[in-house]
This record gives structure tokens, sequence and C-alpha cells, in this order.
């Protein structure tokens, strides 16, 4: 069942400088179960395309033309209609979150308004109760105390934990997640990713990743696109890509991850 369907989309940004095509005719879809990553340096694209399959890039500042289909609903042509979509079958992961969420109020406070929301017949106790369950089905230790705590209060790795529990709220057929994991250390990273892996296995829900990390990309992706200046550059199943890359922006990009080198006496050479 394919969740999202874009075809030949165009973002054109309205700069200081002038008009920037900022996504130049890109084609791509996501099903049910499968991770679709878009990968690049800063720059390349990734980040507005996100925006665009969700609507949220300002009219004023941006004229965006092709087809983008979320659940039978084709948010280019009818962009207002896109609001219905977000935070229901359409969930966000942000980059950020350290300022994803309000540092005035608690976890458990603006988990349970999404769930008021998502599910406006549950009572307050039912809520921080189903709050609770969320929490410890993203491996949050002592979910009912947390659900107290003020976001300073956790660590980076829990607040993105948290926010894929607010994601999850809804039961959403799509997450877009935004470099969820580049504002962590690489020890961190890896639980996020495995995190984000498990749930897709018991949600059979989409994602739609945005990296600029290729080591990333290939623990999660089923396919790959590989982006630069607006385009699609290199396309195809990740471990072809990876593997065998046909284009020489991505070698380049492969040869961009460190690697380590012979072990010697004195340490790593």
């Amino acid at each position: 069942m394919t969740l999202l369907d874009v075809q030949d989309l165009q973002v054109e940004l309205m700069t200081e400088a002038g008009v920037v095509r900022a996504v130049d005719g890109i084609s791509f879809t996501v099903d049910r179960s499968e991770t679709v990553t878009l990968i690049g340096e800063s720059g390349s694209g990734k980040s507005t395309t996100a925006m665009a399959v969700q609507a949220l890039l300002p009219e004023r500042l941006a004229v965006v033309s092709g087809r983008c289909v979320v659940d039978g609903v084709d948010v280019v042509a009818r962009p207002r209609e896109a609001g219905k979509l977000r935070g229901r079958t359409i969930a966000m992961i942000p980059q950020d979150p350290m300022t994803a969420l309000s540092p005035v109020a608690t976890v458990g406070r603006q988990l349970g308004e999404v769930l008021a929301r998502s599910e406006p017949g549950l009572s307050r106790s039912a809520r921080r109760e189903r709050a609770t369950d969320l929490l410890d089905s993203v491996r949050i230790t002592d979910p009912r105390r947390q659900l107290d705590a003020y976001p300073h209060q956790l660590s980076g790795g829990m607040l993105q934990r948290v926010l894929i529990a607010i994601a999850l709220a809804i039961d959403p057929h799509l997450l877009v997640a935004d470099e969820p994991t580049s504002a962590l250390d690489v020890t961190v990273q890896a639980g996020i990713l495995d995190l984000l892996l498990d749930l897709q296995d018991r949600t059979s829900a989409g994602i739609l990743m945005i990296t600029h990390d290729i080591g990333v990309a290939r623990l999660v992706s089923d396919r790959v696109h590989v982006m630069r200046d607006g385009r699609f550059v290199e396309s195809g199943e990740v471990e072809a890509v990876v593997g065998a890359p046909q284009q020489d922006y991505t070698r380049r990009l492969l040869d961009a991850v460190p690697r380590l080198g012979a072990w010697t006496d004195g340490g790593v050479a």
C-alpha cells in the first residue's frame, strides 16, 4: 500500500537574492512498513522536500508544483486539506529535541494535549495511563515519574524518545523523521534508530527519513535517494547504492564517512 506518492515535485523559494529552485522535479513513493531515505549534504533540498509533502512551507515564500498524494489527498493541489492529515495520518519527528518541546510544560501535559485531540473521549486519568504506556513503549525507564518532568530535566536521547512517543500517540500511517539523531551522540543514535525500526515492525508505519549521514541511511533504509541541488542524482535499494554507487557524488559522500585506521602499538594509525 502506497502511503506517499510524489511526482515531479518542484519547490521555488522567494528570497532577497531572488527565486531559488530548492527542489527540482523529484519523484518517489513510500509504502507501508517501508523506510525511504533522502540523503545529501546541507542545502541539497531534503528538509524542504519533507516540509513540502506536509504542506508546511509558507505560501507567500514558496511556490510548490507537481503532485504529492498522502492518504488520497493531493496536498499540492489542496494544501488546506493537508491540515486534516497532519497530526492524524502524518506525524513528524523534528530535528532538535531540545527546542521542539515547550520548556514551560511537563512531558505529561504535552503528551496529554496530543492525546486529547487524537482520542477526545479519554478521561484525564485515562490520558495519563495512555501517556505512561507510550513512554514505556519508547523504552523510557520509570515512565510514570517522567510524566512530571520538564524537558530541561531530561537528556537529549530521552527527549527524542518523548518526541517519538508524541508522534505515536496519533497512530500515524506515515512518519516523517527529519534528521532525528543529528543532535545526539553516536551511542544514543543507535538506540533511537533501533527503536524506530522496532516501532515500525509493530505498527507497519512507513517512514520518510531525512539525513546527511550515509551510515544512518544504510542502517534503516529499504530504498535511498541521493539528493544534490534539489535533484536526485542516484536512487535504488540501499545496499546497491551504498555498496556499488554509480555516481561520483555518492562515492564522495561515502568517502566522507570516518574510518578507523590500522591498530598499532601507539594506538589507531
